[in-house]
């Protein structure tokens, strides 16, 4: 199941498929909440399974795509209303999810358990304060918004399949909200570092392709490979002081009006391979002799413990402003926002530093309905690129040979509509990057068998060129069955 690429910081929010329904966050405490403590617990479980439409022969390389895959994921949350004033929040999540090549060959699977939003609320009179594992959302869109960069994201798994909350990891933060006359202010520090969580190689989801042309870099067995994946491309982590940010709000005439500021580390690393070691590489994959006096010089410098490699993790500025407001019953959404160097990467995944202007425009379903519907058109410009760059996944070749500004534009909309007192959903994702021509269409069926039990069938279609946004991943169509419990 290959999905968007998960090392690219360029393509996480145009390639994150939102669903129409916003994800429902855990209550806030209402106004006439009981003195006495109560406590409410809920969760759920959810089982995948996908075969390939098309089954590619088995690899040795850690390349091979994986003909049959399944997941699983659990959630269990206790919310306790300790007072008007207290809340505490605790949820832990497990991960499993498995695999295997053409002939159940390189086959494996992983457990993981780890800590959810766990988090413990003070209202006051004057601010409300949250510190703990936390979700935070900045701009107006809930997953595009520019300065929504605060939370490591999800990227192993589908983001067609996925819901929206679990793109979005929690992070450990301290959160304050306050009211200032007729705007609301929300300041966020987050002073310790979570990257995202992706493969570079041995899962559908990995980074690496074949149409890419660079190894695996490690040769181990496919049982193990995972547990690297982690660390496999840093050689450092950022410190203190951790990621901040800041958002004002205010209402005129019924728009919802705001601005914000974020500094993050961002949660992928540069890596940067040594111009020898480069060349090196270079000369094996074409199967060159390569130069003896170059293997001398490296192995003189691995001697004398010069770094080779290294995987850094660079800091953003980003300033956006936002507008919200109704229309009829549809929501509509505008963010614009500002980075003045961010990473983007070139020719085999080097990293490149460059401003970036990015806009999104949503409209969603805000009434109660049959149909649920969101549609959002998401840009982005990068200038100063340079003639002999290209951005991967992000233009084509073609575009090499003059000094530009880079753009991309991405079309994502999603459709649900309920039958039969609502028993039976269908609907329609699909996103359509008109520069290359690139695609996804990923049609679903769902069935509501009691309040607790739900049971779908849904197939995922990529298109286009092998270095666009979706062609990447075209030989990866297939059809998945699902199960959700709801505790």
């Amino acid at each position: 199941m290959r999905r968007a690429a998960p090392a690219l910081l360029a393509l996480v929010p145009a390639l994150a498929l939102a669903s129409p329904q916003e994800a429902a966050p855990l209550q806030e405490l209402p106004a006439d909440a009981p003195a006495a403590p109560t406590v409410t617990v809920r969760g759920d479980m959810r089982l995948m399974g996908g075969v390939d439409t098309g089954f590619e022969p088995a690899r040795e390389d850690g390349l091979g795509e994986h003909v049959v895959d399944g997941w699983g994921r659990v959630s269990l949350a206790t919310d306790v209303k300790l007072s008007r004033a207290l809340r505490l929040v605790v949820e832990g999540r497990a991960l499993w999810r498995g695999g295997a090549q053409k002939g159940f060959e390189r086959e494996k699977s992983s457990f993981e358990p780890f800590l959810g939003e766990a988090f413990l609320d003070v209202y006051t009179r004057w601010v409300d304060v949250r510190v703990g594992q936390q979700t935070l959302a900045f701009g107006a869109n809930p997953f595009f918004a520019p300065t929504d960069v605060l939370n490591p994201r999800e990227l192993r798994q589908s983001f067609v399949q996925l819901e929206p909350e679990d793109l979005k990891l929690p992070v450990f933060a301290a959160r304050a909200l306050a009211t200032v006359g007729p705007l609301s202010v929300t300041g966020v520090w987050v002073p310790f570092f979570f990257a995202d969580r992706y493969d570079v190689f041995g899962q559908d989801t990995a980074l690496l392709q074949p149409p890419l042309g660079v190894p695996v870099p490690v040769s181990v067995d496919a049982s193990v490979e995972d547990g690297l994946q982690p660390r496999l491309l840093e050689t450092q982590r950022p410190g203190l002081p951790g990621d901040v940010g800041l958002r004002v709000t205010g209402a005129v005439g019924g728009v919802k009006l705001g601005g914000s500021w974020v500094w993050a580390n961002e949660k992928q690393p540069q890596v940067t391979l040594d111009p020898e070691l480069e060349t090196l590489l270079r000369a094996r994959e074409r199967g060159e002799p390569v130069d003896a006096a170059l293997l001398l010089s490296l192995q003189d410098r691995l001697s004398a413990g010069e770094s080779l490699v290294t995987g850094r993790y660079g800091r953003q500025h980003v300033v956006a402003a936002e507008a919200s407001t109704l229309v009829g019953p549809a929501q509509l959404d505008v963010d614009v926002g500002f980075s003045p160097s961010r990473t983007f990467y070139g020719d085999r995944l080097r990293p490149l530093r460059k401003p970036a202007v990015s806009w999104v425009v949503g409209a969603s379903q805000a009434e109660e309905s049959d149909l649920v519907y969101s549609v959002t058109y998401t840009g982005l410009a990068v200038p100063g690129v340079g003639a002999q760059e290209v951005l991967f996944l992000l233009e084509p070749g073609t575009a090499r040979g003059r000094e530009r500004t880079a753009f991309f534009h991405l079309l994502v909309a999603d459709v649900g509509y309920s039958l039969l007192e609502g028993r039976l959903q269908v609907g329609l994702r699909g996103a359509f990057e008109p520069i290359q021509r690139s695609f996804l269409v990923a049609p679903r069926v769902g069935w509501r068998v009691s309040e607790r039990v739900h049971v779908g069938l849904a197939a995922e279609v990529y298109g286009g060129p092998s270095f666009s946004a979706f062609g990447y991943f075209n030989r990866n169509d297939q059809v998945l069955a699902s199960v959700r419990l709801v505790l």
